[in-house]
């Protein structure tokens, strides 16, 4: 998939176009995320995701759901937008909670339990992402033995082991390295690049030591597999360990280290940009082409439209043809009178309410829950996706929005994207050094100007003076201190 990025990436919308069910373009979809995520290109992975949990949601698939949510929250994480990967993180727990069948469900909450850690990790409370592996780790073992158990806890323990050397728990950072090797040996997966992760931990815990010989020993173990697999991350946090290791001994292996790096991420953003730039041209290829097929498409439609208006004409045409040959006689005064008391007859009101008052209560209260968990970030909601979500009728939904926000659906969205924006900016100085653009795709708007404009709708202001009005605020509120 990796030499050719963009055969790859035709092959994934070919996958979709051929897929008998919606479990199968779910498998594309994700297929595609994962190959766009390994490029960079976050927003198009993101889209690709979001299609598929449309569709395992429409299924009720919680497996799907639960494995599509944890991927996004992966991916906002891995991007540093940790408010929004937490709020999929949470709709991954939610939905594998959900999930039948005992041994997937013990295995995904067990995967799941890393990616809590990695939220923990990043906020320094190493205490707490040990608890969580451990917690993920029970899951792994409840499961049987159609997955490969050993493989998984290997995993588990080597990232223990990493938060224990964090906390300057040398003896039980070795204790958790020397098991994750013993159950990687026993994996059906042992060779692979797992095991110079669990080495360059040895090096780093001889290293804190003073046993400078068996780091050594250990970290060139390391690197061996690093080199043979070629494995990004494994060679990124290699040599950043070999860094520190020679950074008071040996000076000029430091250098090379330093400079191995420094190369290793400039060759990974040139491969990036390479094949980014070959997927942006497919996708721009593939754009096109499904849109001279939705012309077609529009042109075949139009065309029917207008056979079956024609046919509807002459149908009445030749109706009341009929009518006048069979009551050729004029229409009586009490007729004329009847008709025009009919034409004067007051229309039902479209708002007039077509469901209980319990039921409105009911639909209310369901949609505010909802608001809690933020689903309006999502850049592809649809009234159809809130009311599959809310097992709600599409027009009572619509009903229930209108008569209590007092305001249409995409009005009601809009709002709830600009107020979480704002009070992020409110409450979280490092919003304010954000740009335009990024808060406008954070808050679920496709573009900076639709964003703007709905920005100053909602608070009177456009975004660069709300952002300089809070800036100058606190600035005065730090001379006053």
């Amino acid at each position: 998939m990796s030499s050719n990025p963009e055969k790859a990436l035709r092959n994934t919308a070919y996958l979709y176009e051929i897929s008998t069910n919606n479990v199968e373009r779910i498998k594309a979809s994700m297929l595609r995320a994962t190959l766009l995520r390994q490029h960079g290109m976050r927003n198009e992975a993101v889209r690709a995701l979001k299609r598929a949990d449309s569709l395992a949601v429409l299924d009720k698939n919680y497996n799907l759901q639960a494995r599509i949510n944890g991927f996004l929250s992966t991916i906002y994480r891995e991007y540093e937008i940790y408010s929004l990967g937490k709020v999929y993180l949470q709709r991954a727990i939610t939905a594998s909670k959900k999930i039948q069948d005992k041994n997937e469900k013990y295995k995904f909450q067990g995967t799941l339990s890393q990616e809590i850690a990695y939220y923990a990790m990043y906020n320094s409370n190493f205490s707490k992402a040990i608890q969580d592996l451990k917690a993920g780790k029970k899951k792994f073992e409840l499961a049987d033995s159609s997955i490969d158990k050993n493989f998984h806890i290997a995993v588990n323990d080597e990232l223990i082991g990493k938060n224990y050397l964090s906390l300057q728990k040398i003896d039980s950072a070795l204790v958790y390295f020397q098991k994750a090797e013993k159950e990687l040996s026993e994996s059906e997966s042992s060779n692979s690049p797992l095991k110079g992760f669990i080495f360059n931990g040895f090096g780093n815990v001889y290293a804190r030591t003073g046993d400078d010989k068996k780091a050594l020993l250990n970290y060139q173990k390391a690197e061996e597999i690093a080199e043979a697999s070629d494995f990004f991350t494994l060679k990124q946090e290699l040599y950043t360990s070999l860094m520190q290791f020679y950074k008071k001994t040996d000076y000029k292996k430091y250098i090379k280290y330093n400079e191995l790096n420094l190369k290793l991420k400039k060759d990974e953003e040139d491969s990036r940009k390479s094949n980014t730039d070959e997927l942006i041209k497919t996708l721009r290829e593939e754009q096109k082409n499904n849109q001279s097929k939705n012309d077609q498409s529009k042109i075949i439609i139009a065309l029917g439209c207008f056979i079956f208006i024609v046919l509807i004409i002459m149908l009445v045409y030749v109706f009341r043809r009929k009518k006048d040959y069979i009551k050729p006689e004029a229409v009586s005064e009490n007729n004329d009178v009847m008709e025009i008391e009919e034409d004067l007859t007051p229309k039902q009101e479209s708002s007039k309410e077509y469901m209980s008052e319990a039921t409105e209560s009911a639909i209310l209260e369901k949609i505010q829950k909802l608001e809690e968990s933020h689903f309006y970030l999502d850049k592809d909601i649809s009234l159809n996706y809130v009311a599959v979500k809310l097992s709600i009728n599409q027009r009572y939904l619509s009903y229930v929005i209108n008569k209590n926000k007092s305001i249409d659906f995409a009005g009601y969205i809009n709002e709830l994207r600009i107020h979480y924006i704002t009070d992020r900016l409110r409450n979280d100085s490092n919003f304010l050094k954000y740009k335009i653009s990024f808060l406008a795709d954070l808050c679920g708007f496709s573009s900076h100007s639709r964003f703007t404009t709905t920005f100053k709708k909602v608070t009177g202001v456009s975004p660069l003076t709300f952002i300089t009005d809070l800036q100058e605020q606190r600035d005065e509120e730090k001379k006053e201190l």
